[in-house]
């Protein structure tokens, strides 16, 4: 039996109401399945989540970035190899380069830098990957709604 402390704590979220949805980007060689990736995610955002398997990190270009907040994501994350494990050997070096720089001119044109995450994993470290994902749940929760 819950506690009213409890319940109200409970409640809270969801009296916010705000919920991100996502464009999730993911390297094929460190998280080949999106199912996988999808249990990964916060449950409240999973459903609310399109997820896109892509070739590499370096494969993210940032039209694939632009039209996803375009379409009224809130926010896009890029999931890629741990740096100095790309399958590729420099995808990930050549990611953050392009993601950094669209980062950088969506602060010019007034676009919270939040809004596009990338994160450099180790597929075997599951909890790191989880705990990786609801911090920038966070971020961008705190950023609201990009519409």
């Amino acid at each position: 039996m819950k506690t009213d402390l409890e319940a109200k704590v409970a409640a809270k979220p969801a009296k916010m109401g705000y919920i991100p949805s996502l464009a999730l980007f993911h390297c094929r060689w460190c998280l080949p399945d999106s199912e996988r990736v999808r249990s990964l995610l916060p449950e409240e955002v999973a459903g609310r989540t399109l997820l896109v398997k892509i070739n590499c990190s370096a494969r993210m270009e940032s039209e694939l970035a632009l039209k996803a907040l375009a379409e009224g994501y809130d926010g896009v994350l890029v999931i890629g190899c741990e740096i100095g494990e790309c399958h590729y050997r420099t995808g990930n070096h050549l990611a953050i380069k392009r993601l950094t720089l669209l980062r950088d001119i969506l602060t010019l044109v007034g676009i919270y830098p939040e809004r596009l995450g990338m994160l450099w994993v180790s597929p075997f470290d599951e909890d790191s990957i989880r705990r990786s994902i609801e911090a920038y749940v966070r971020d961008l929760s705190s950023v609201g709604s990009f519409k």
